[in-house]
């Protein structure tokens, strides 16, 4: 027995050790790989974080996790996962060194950095030049793209290629770019004219002024934007218009004199949406604590820039009865009450009229009581107060008089019979002042206590 704890005493150590280090993310998702058992997985990571192949010590760690998951080809996995690791490790630092437009393969610079110092990184230049030829590929279609989205011509390729000799620039690559972005100038422009209401007429402005400035045309590109954005602009359209005074007709009228498609289905969606909610938002208002006053409203809809739909009476009805009963309740009543409010009990249904005007009623009471119950506490803490001062004083009085009938050696002088009768009538004063204050104590603890219970009383009837 003996010699079994003394095996497993290191092995619970490791153990410890290694729970008290899954504090640490990194530890934690240490511990999650040896759970999975995915040995190229462990070994890809550490070739991505730049370290050197470590099975045996990523092995023993594991052992103390799960073991189960540690078999014969666990270091084959492990080895074939790290060198994608350290292949990805490389290639990126290859790509974002390409990236930058420096034009300069910058390997022997990342060989002195103090991450691959550090780390004591496996070099692998074949990757490192993949990853930053990938790199300036991208540097060089983003310079394309930006400047066709720019709204340069093609001519600009030129210019790019004399100032970009010295680093490196890339034909194919800027051409792609350029393809690209030049579509999204063109895709920009319908979006910009559809969202400011201008019919897609203009196209012929745009491809005229293309031409004069040699710049490619892309009408496909401009009507795709233009036709995705025209839906959103009637949308917006409708739903403003709503609140506004216009309605379908006028916005059909306007359309057809400035030339410009007109979305009837879109544009009535949003109108009557809005609608919808315009006339549950002025139901709700009502409803709470107003009179049912759809006909009045709609009467004024006109004046107000709003139109009756076939959904209004609907919207307003449910808006207000859901408002109203949540106006009507005996505890709004109450609540008002006791802050002196006063309740609009006439808007609500008949059953429940008197019952709000009993709780609006026993607020009012209420408050009153807890007006009087806070001051009659305040007057309880002082005769309390008082009563301690008055106990203090008589108990050092007695015990003077105690202690002068017991000194033997005090002699009977006029002075000292003084002194005695003196004592004696502030006992008796004090002794009536603290019977009085008592009883006043008592009186006040009666009135607390009624006070309570008249309050808990009101609160509890407004449900009855």
């Amino acid at each position: 027995m003996k010699k079994i704890t003394e095996r497993r005493i290191p092995a619970m150590l490791l153990m410890l050790a290694v729970l008290a280090l899954s504090a640490c993310q990194s530890t934690m998702n240490r511990v999650n790989d040896c759970k999975t058992g995915d040995w190229q997985l462990i070994g890809k990571k550490d070739g991505g974080d730049g370290l050197v192949q470590q099975f045996e010590d990523r092995k023993r760690f594991c052992s103390f996790v799960d073991s189960d998951k540690i078999r014969e080809e666990s270091a084959i996995q492990y080895a074939q996962g790290w060198v994608l690791g350290n292949q990805q490790f490389w290639f990126q630092l290859g790509r974002v060194d390409g990236r930058t437009g420096l034009g300069v393969v910058n390997y022997q610079q990342q060989l002195k950095s103090e991450k691959v110092i550090e780390n004591k990184t496996p070099l692998n230049p074949a990757y490192y030049e993949q990853g930053w030829q990938q790199g300036n590929h991208e540097y060089w279609y983003q310079t394309g793209f930006d400047d066709g989205k720019a709204g340069k011509t093609a001519a600009e390729e030129q210019s790019r290629a004399r100032t970009g000799a010295e680093i490196g620039f890339r034909q194919a690559s800027y051409r792609q770019g350029w393809q690209d972005g030049n579509y999204k100038y063109w895709e920009n422009l319908g979006y910009q004219d559809a969202h400011d209401g201008i019919p897609d007429s203009q196209l012929s402005q745009h491809l005229q002024a293309a031409k004069e400035k040699d710049l490619l045309a892309r009408p496909e590109a401009y009507r795709t934007g233009w036709d995705r954005e025209i839906i959103e602009y009637w949308r917006q359209l409708g739903w403003t218009d709503a609140v506004s005074g216009r309605d379908v007709n006028t916005r059909r009228d306007d359309a057809k004199r400035r030339g410009l498609k007109f979305l009837e289905a879109e544009y009535k969606q949003k109108w009557e949406q809005r609608l919808i909610g315009y006339w549950t938002e002025v139901g709700a208002a009502d409803g709470f604590g107003q009179p049912f006053q759809l006909d009045q409203r709609m009467a004024s809809a006109r004046s107000n820039n709003v139109f009756v739909i076939a959904q209004t009476r609907d919207a307003y009805t449910q808006a207000w009865q859901k408002q109203n009963a949540a106006y009507c309740t005996v505890d709004n009543a109450f609540e008002w009450g006791r802050q002196s409010k006063g309740m609009a009990v006439e808007v609500c249904q008949p059953a429940m009229q008197g019952r709000l005007q009993r709780a609006l009623i026993s607020g009012r009471d209420y408050e009153q009581l807890a007006y009087r119950l806070e001051s009659t506490h305040r007057d309880l803490r002082d005769h309390e107060r008082r009563a301690r001062d008055v106990e203090r004083q008589l108990n050092q009085v007695e015990a003077e008089i105690k202690k002068n009938r017991e000194d033997k050696n005090r002699q009977n002088t006029q002075e000292n019979q003084n002194i005695d009768s003196r004592n004696e009538r502030n006992k008796n004063d004090l002794r009536d002042q603290l019977q009085s204050l008592r009883r006043r104590i008592d009186d006040l603890r009666s009135w607390e206590f009624r006070y309570q219970q008249q309050m808990d009383s009101l609160r509890r009837d407004i449900y009855l």
